[in-house]
Protein backbone atom coordinates (compact mmCIF):
# COMPACT_ATOMS: atom_id res chain seq x y z
CA UNK A 1 0.00 0.00 0.00
CA UNK A 2 1.34 3.62 -1.08
CA UNK A 3 2.84 5.20 1.99
CA UNK A 4 0.12 8.45 1.77
CA UNK A 5 -2.47 6.03 2.68
CA UNK A 6 -1.53 5.51 6.02
CA UNK A 7 -2.11 8.88 6.77
CA UNK A 8 -5.10 9.11 4.72
CA UNK A 9 -6.39 6.08 7.05
CA UNK A 10 -9.34 7.01 9.72
CA UNK A 11 -8.31 6.60 13.41
CA UNK A 12 -9.18 3.72 15.19
CA UNK A 13 -11.48 5.46 17.71
CA UNK A 14 -13.55 6.34 14.44
CA UNK A 15 -13.66 2.71 12.84
CA UNK A 16 -14.49 0.91 16.34
CA UNK A 17 -17.51 3.72 16.85
CA UNK A 18 -18.81 3.12 12.42
CA UNK A 19 -18.26 -0.96 13.35
CA UNK A 20 -20.22 -0.41 16.49
CA UNK A 21 -22.50 1.74 14.87
CA UNK A 22 -23.01 -1.29 12.06
CA UNK A 23 -23.62 -4.18 14.48
CA UNK A 24 -26.65 -2.06 16.18
CA UNK A 25 -27.87 -1.20 12.77
CA UNK A 26 -27.93 -4.57 12.18
CA UNK A 27 -29.66 -5.36 15.32
CA UNK A 28 -32.39 -3.70 14.50
CA UNK A 29 -31.77 -0.83 17.04
CA UNK A 30 -32.02 2.54 16.28
CA UNK A 31 -29.05 4.33 16.20
CA UNK A 32 -28.79 8.44 15.69
CA UNK A 33 -26.70 9.53 13.15
CA UNK A 34 -23.45 11.16 15.02
CA UNK A 35 -23.05 14.42 12.91
CA UNK A 36 -21.70 17.75 13.49
CA UNK A 37 -23.78 20.56 13.92
CA UNK A 38 -24.52 21.48 10.34
CA UNK A 39 -24.77 25.28 10.37
CA UNK A 40 -21.19 25.15 11.63
CA UNK A 41 -20.22 22.57 8.92
CA UNK A 42 -21.93 24.62 6.37
CA UNK A 43 -19.54 28.15 7.89
CA UNK A 44 -16.41 25.81 7.92
CA UNK A 45 -16.67 24.52 4.51
CA UNK A 46 -17.37 27.80 2.68
CA UNK A 47 -14.19 29.48 4.83
CA UNK A 48 -12.29 26.55 3.59
CA UNK A 49 -13.28 27.07 0.18
CA UNK A 50 -12.66 30.93 0.21
CA UNK A 51 -9.38 30.78 2.33
CA UNK A 52 -11.07 33.53 3.78
CA UNK A 53 -13.90 33.89 6.81
CA UNK A 54 -14.90 37.15 5.39
CA UNK A 55 -15.66 36.57 1.94
CA UNK A 56 -17.31 33.31 3.65
CA UNK A 57 -19.69 35.43 5.98
CA UNK A 58 -20.20 37.28 2.14
CA UNK A 59 -21.55 34.03 0.85
CA UNK A 60 -23.28 32.89 3.98
CA UNK A 61 -24.91 36.41 4.40
CA UNK A 62 -24.02 36.30 8.10
CA UNK A 63 -21.61 38.46 10.20
CA UNK A 64 -17.76 37.63 10.04
CA UNK A 65 -18.04 36.93 13.48
CA UNK A 66 -20.54 34.63 13.12
CA UNK A 67 -18.35 32.15 10.81
CA UNK A 68 -15.58 32.28 13.82
CA UNK A 69 -17.95 31.08 16.54
CA UNK A 70 -19.36 28.63 13.96
CA UNK A 71 -15.60 27.31 13.02
CA UNK A 72 -14.77 27.30 17.04
CA UNK A 73 -17.88 25.09 17.45
CA UNK A 74 -16.90 22.38 14.95
CA UNK A 75 -12.95 22.37 15.92
CA UNK A 76 -14.45 21.72 19.34
CA UNK A 77 -16.97 18.85 18.29
CA UNK A 78 -13.84 17.65 16.22
CA UNK A 79 -11.09 17.93 18.73
CA UNK A 80 -8.56 19.42 16.27
CA UNK A 81 -7.73 22.57 14.97
CA UNK A 82 -9.21 23.08 11.49
CA UNK A 83 -7.28 26.16 10.61
CA UNK A 84 -3.75 28.02 11.62
CA UNK A 85 -4.37 30.98 11.67
CA UNK A 86 -1.51 34.15 11.31
CA UNK A 87 -3.46 37.38 11.65
CA UNK A 88 -5.84 37.64 8.45
CA UNK A 89 -4.33 34.92 6.86
CA UNK A 90 -5.67 31.26 7.10
CA UNK A 91 -4.39 28.07 6.28
CA UNK A 92 -5.87 24.85 6.65
CA UNK A 93 -4.20 21.91 8.83
CA UNK A 94 -3.98 18.10 7.67
CA UNK A 95 -7.34 17.65 9.47
CA UNK A 96 -8.87 20.63 8.20
CA UNK A 97 -7.72 19.59 4.65
CA UNK A 98 -9.17 16.36 4.88
CA UNK A 99 -12.81 17.43 6.19
CA UNK A 100 -12.61 20.26 3.44
CA UNK A 101 -12.45 17.82 0.64
CA UNK A 102 -15.31 15.77 2.35
CA UNK A 103 -18.04 18.73 3.08
CA UNK A 104 -17.38 19.97 -0.77
CA UNK A 105 -18.10 16.47 -2.35
CA UNK A 106 -21.04 15.74 0.06
CA UNK A 107 -22.49 19.07 -0.67
CA UNK A 108 -22.01 19.11 -4.33
CA UNK A 109 -23.75 15.73 -4.47
CA UNK A 110 -26.59 17.15 -2.39
CA UNK A 111 -26.96 20.10 -4.33
CA UNK A 112 -26.88 18.41 -8.10
CA UNK A 113 -29.05 15.64 -6.21
CA UNK A 114 -31.65 18.41 -4.84
CA UNK A 115 -31.77 19.79 -8.31
CA UNK A 116 -32.80 16.52 -9.97
CA UNK A 117 -35.75 15.83 -7.75
CA UNK A 118 -37.18 19.60 -7.63
CA UNK A 119 -36.58 19.03 -12.02
CA UNK A 120 -38.39 15.80 -11.98
CA UNK A 121 -41.61 17.43 -10.11
CA UNK A 122 -41.07 20.92 -12.10
CA UNK A 123 -43.58 21.71 -15.24
CA UNK A 124 -40.84 23.26 -17.12
CA UNK A 125 -38.09 21.73 -19.47
CA UNK A 126 -34.70 23.20 -20.42
CA UNK A 127 -33.45 22.66 -23.67
CA UNK A 128 -29.86 23.35 -24.32
CA UNK A 129 -28.95 23.81 -28.03
CA UNK A 130 -26.88 25.67 -30.26
CA UNK A 131 -28.16 28.92 -31.80
CA UNK A 132 -28.87 27.39 -35.44
CA UNK A 133 -30.85 24.38 -33.81
CA UNK A 134 -32.52 26.50 -31.57
CA UNK A 135 -33.90 29.21 -34.32
CA UNK A 136 -34.39 27.25 -37.14
CA UNK A 137 -35.30 23.78 -35.84
CA UNK A 138 -36.94 24.11 -32.62
CA UNK A 139 -38.58 27.43 -32.50
CA UNK A 140 -40.41 26.74 -35.13
CA UNK A 141 -41.86 23.69 -33.54
CA UNK A 142 -42.41 25.39 -30.31
CA UNK A 143 -46.16 25.03 -30.04
CA UNK A 144 -46.45 21.70 -30.54
CA UNK A 145 -43.28 21.14 -28.06
CA UNK A 146 -45.66 22.84 -25.35
CA UNK A 147 -48.86 20.62 -26.45
CA UNK A 148 -46.77 16.77 -26.51
CA UNK A 149 -44.83 17.85 -22.74
CA UNK A 150 -47.70 19.59 -21.57
CA UNK A 151 -44.89 22.01 -20.15
CA UNK A 152 -43.40 25.75 -20.36
CA UNK A 153 -40.30 24.77 -22.78
CA UNK A 154 -37.80 27.26 -22.60
CA UNK A 155 -34.59 27.46 -24.42
CA UNK A 156 -30.92 27.70 -23.12
CA UNK A 157 -28.37 28.46 -26.18
CA UNK A 158 -24.73 27.55 -26.53
CA UNK A 159 -22.87 26.62 -29.36
CA UNK A 160 -19.90 25.00 -26.80
CA UNK A 161 -22.16 22.00 -25.58
CA UNK A 162 -20.46 21.78 -22.48
CA UNK A 163 -22.76 24.40 -21.11
CA UNK A 164 -25.62 21.99 -21.56
CA UNK A 165 -23.93 19.67 -18.75
CA UNK A 166 -25.47 22.51 -16.26
CA UNK A 167 -27.84 20.90 -13.86
CA UNK A 168 -30.31 23.34 -14.82
CA UNK A 169 -30.21 22.00 -18.37
CA UNK A 170 -32.73 19.34 -18.46
CA UNK A 171 -31.84 17.80 -22.09
CA UNK A 172 -30.04 19.44 -25.55
CA UNK A 173 -30.12 18.96 -28.95
CA UNK A 174 -26.53 18.00 -29.90
CA UNK A 175 -24.62 16.50 -32.78
CA UNK A 176 -22.22 14.37 -32.77
CA UNK A 177 -21.76 10.06 -33.49
CA UNK A 178 -23.86 9.03 -30.70
CA UNK A 179 -21.44 9.37 -27.87
CA UNK A 180 -22.28 11.90 -24.86
CA UNK A 181 -20.13 10.54 -21.83
CA UNK A 182 -22.84 9.04 -19.32
CA UNK A 183 -25.82 10.59 -20.94
CA UNK A 184 -28.50 8.44 -23.15
CA UNK A 185 -28.86 9.24 -26.59
CA UNK A 186 -31.73 9.10 -29.07
CA UNK A 187 -31.18 10.02 -32.61
CA UNK A 188 -33.44 12.97 -33.80
CA UNK A 189 -31.90 12.63 -37.83
CA UNK A 190 -29.21 11.65 -39.38
CA UNK A 191 -26.52 13.79 -41.24
CA UNK A 192 -27.19 14.91 -44.65
CA UNK A 193 -25.07 17.18 -45.89
CA UNK A 194 -25.23 18.83 -49.36
CA UNK A 195 -23.62 22.03 -51.15
CA UNK A 196 -26.33 25.03 -51.41
CA UNK A 197 -26.61 28.31 -53.71
CA UNK A 198 -29.49 30.22 -54.29
CA UNK A 199 -31.10 29.56 -58.16
CA UNK A 200 -30.32 33.29 -58.85
CA UNK A 201 -26.47 32.55 -57.91
CA UNK A 202 -26.65 29.57 -60.35
CA UNK A 203 -27.77 31.61 -63.18
CA UNK A 204 -25.09 34.31 -62.46
CA UNK A 205 -22.12 31.72 -62.57
CA UNK A 206 -22.74 28.98 -64.79
CA UNK A 207 -19.21 27.64 -64.46
CA UNK A 208 -19.81 26.64 -61.13
CA UNK A 209 -19.50 22.75 -61.26
CA UNK A 210 -20.92 21.65 -57.43
CA UNK A 211 -19.16 18.37 -57.93
CA UNK A 212 -15.74 20.58 -58.05
CA UNK A 213 -16.58 23.98 -56.20
CA UNK A 214 -13.37 25.03 -54.79
CA UNK A 215 -11.60 25.14 -59.09
CA UNK A 216 -14.90 26.59 -60.11
CA UNK A 217 -15.53 29.46 -58.05
CA UNK A 218 -13.72 32.23 -56.45
CA UNK A 219 -12.74 30.73 -52.60
CA UNK A 220 -13.93 34.22 -51.56
CA UNK A 221 -17.68 33.03 -53.02
CA UNK A 222 -17.38 29.95 -51.01
CA UNK A 223 -19.00 30.44 -47.22
CA UNK A 224 -17.22 27.85 -44.63
CA UNK A 225 -19.09 28.14 -40.96
CA UNK A 226 -15.76 26.32 -39.12
CA UNK A 227 -16.19 24.28 -36.17
CA UNK A 228 -14.68 26.24 -33.44
CA UNK A 229 -16.05 23.87 -30.23
CA UNK A 230 -14.84 20.44 -32.19
CA UNK A 231 -18.44 19.30 -32.77
CA UNK A 232 -17.54 17.37 -35.90
CA UNK A 233 -19.70 19.45 -38.54
CA UNK A 234 -19.12 19.03 -41.80
CA UNK A 235 -16.14 22.25 -42.96
CA UNK A 236 -15.27 22.66 -46.40
CA UNK A 237 -11.61 21.04 -45.23
CA UNK A 238 -14.23 17.65 -43.95
CA UNK A 239 -15.53 18.11 -47.11
CA UNK A 240 -12.47 17.90 -49.46
CA UNK A 241 -10.75 15.41 -46.92
CA UNK A 242 -14.37 13.21 -47.95
CA UNK A 243 -14.04 13.91 -51.65
CA UNK A 244 -10.61 13.97 -52.45
CA UNK A 245 -10.46 16.98 -53.98
CA UNK A 246 -7.81 19.43 -52.83
CA UNK A 247 -8.29 22.24 -50.44
CA UNK A 248 -6.99 25.80 -51.20
CA UNK A 249 -5.72 28.50 -48.18
CA UNK A 250 -8.61 27.97 -45.99
CA UNK A 251 -7.85 31.66 -45.25
CA UNK A 252 -9.09 32.62 -48.77
CA UNK A 253 -12.52 31.12 -48.00
CA UNK A 254 -15.16 33.37 -46.48
CA UNK A 255 -15.73 32.37 -42.79
CA UNK A 256 -19.11 32.82 -41.58
CA UNK A 257 -19.28 32.10 -38.16
CA UNK A 258 -22.86 31.58 -37.53
CA UNK A 259 -24.80 29.25 -39.32
CA UNK A 260 -28.56 31.41 -40.05
CA UNK A 261 -26.42 34.16 -41.03
CA UNK A 262 -24.50 31.61 -43.71
CA UNK A 263 -28.32 30.86 -45.04
CA UNK A 264 -28.94 34.03 -44.95
CA UNK A 265 -25.79 35.00 -47.29
CA UNK A 266 -26.74 32.17 -49.32
CA UNK A 267 -30.29 32.85 -49.83
CA UNK A 268 -28.96 36.49 -51.26
CA UNK A 269 -27.05 35.19 -53.76
CA UNK A 270 -23.54 36.28 -52.09
CA UNK A 271 -22.21 32.65 -52.52
CA UNK A 272 -22.97 29.10 -51.74
CA UNK A 273 -22.14 26.80 -48.46
CA UNK A 274 -22.42 23.19 -46.94
CA UNK A 275 -25.83 22.88 -45.83
CA UNK A 276 -27.25 19.85 -43.15
CA UNK A 277 -30.75 18.25 -44.03
CA UNK A 278 -33.22 19.25 -41.40
CA UNK A 279 -31.60 22.76 -40.44
CA UNK A 280 -32.76 24.38 -43.69
CA UNK A 281 -35.44 22.79 -45.13
CA UNK A 282 -37.93 25.66 -44.86
CA UNK A 283 -35.64 27.86 -47.24
CA UNK A 284 -35.50 24.23 -49.61
CA UNK A 285 -39.52 24.13 -49.57
CA UNK A 286 -39.60 28.18 -50.30
CA UNK A 287 -37.47 27.85 -53.30
CA UNK A 288 -35.03 30.68 -52.19
CA UNK A 289 -31.76 27.99 -52.34
CA UNK A 290 -31.54 24.39 -53.93
CA UNK A 291 -29.35 21.34 -52.91
CA UNK A 292 -26.48 21.21 -55.53
CA UNK A 293 -24.31 18.29 -56.23
CA UNK A 294 -23.87 14.82 -54.28
CA UNK A 295 -24.95 14.47 -51.14
CA UNK A 296 -22.58 13.71 -48.18
CA UNK A 297 -23.31 11.59 -44.89
CA UNK A 298 -21.14 9.68 -42.80
CA UNK A 299 -22.22 6.51 -40.37
CA UNK A 300 -23.66 7.35 -37.13
CA UNK A 301 -23.25 10.85 -37.05
CA UNK A 302 -26.71 13.40 -37.03
CA UNK A 303 -28.10 15.36 -34.07
CA UNK A 304 -29.06 13.55 -30.96
CA UNK A 305 -31.80 14.34 -28.17
CA UNK A 306 -28.81 13.75 -25.39
CA UNK A 307 -30.26 13.25 -21.43
CA UNK A 308 -29.53 11.37 -18.27
CA UNK A 309 -31.33 8.39 -17.69
CA UNK A 310 -33.07 9.49 -14.43
CA UNK A 311 -35.23 12.33 -16.35
CA UNK A 312 -37.18 9.79 -18.40
CA UNK A 313 -38.93 9.91 -14.61
CA UNK A 314 -40.09 13.23 -15.35
CA UNK A 315 -43.62 12.80 -17.16
CA UNK A 316 -43.14 15.98 -19.53
CA UNK A 317 -39.67 14.97 -20.69
CA UNK A 318 -41.00 11.37 -21.02
CA UNK A 319 -43.77 12.38 -23.35
CA UNK A 320 -42.06 15.34 -25.38
CA UNK A 321 -39.17 12.85 -25.92
CA UNK A 322 -41.56 10.33 -27.23
CA UNK A 323 -43.26 13.05 -29.66
CA UNK A 324 -39.90 14.00 -31.03
CA UNK A 325 -38.98 10.36 -31.82
CA UNK A 326 -42.35 10.01 -33.49
CA UNK A 327 -41.61 13.05 -35.87
CA UNK A 328 -38.22 11.68 -37.15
Amino acid sequence: MPQDADQLALPQSIKVECYNNILLSKRGLIVRRKLPPLNAFLAFEAAARHRNFTRAAQELSVAQPAITRHVARLEDWIGSSLFRRNGSVIQLTREGALLSDLATTLLDRLELGIRDVTRIGKNELIVGASFDVAHLWLMPKISALRRASEAAVNFMTADDYRAFDDPSVDFSIRYGKGSFGANCADLLFSEHCQIIASPGFLDKHPEFDPDAPLTTLDPHLIFDHGDPHDVGWITWPVWCGLTGQSLPDPGELSTIRSYPTMLDLVSAGEGIGIGTKGLEDDLIASGAIVRVGAPIAREGFGYYIVYRRELLEKPSFARLREHLLDQV
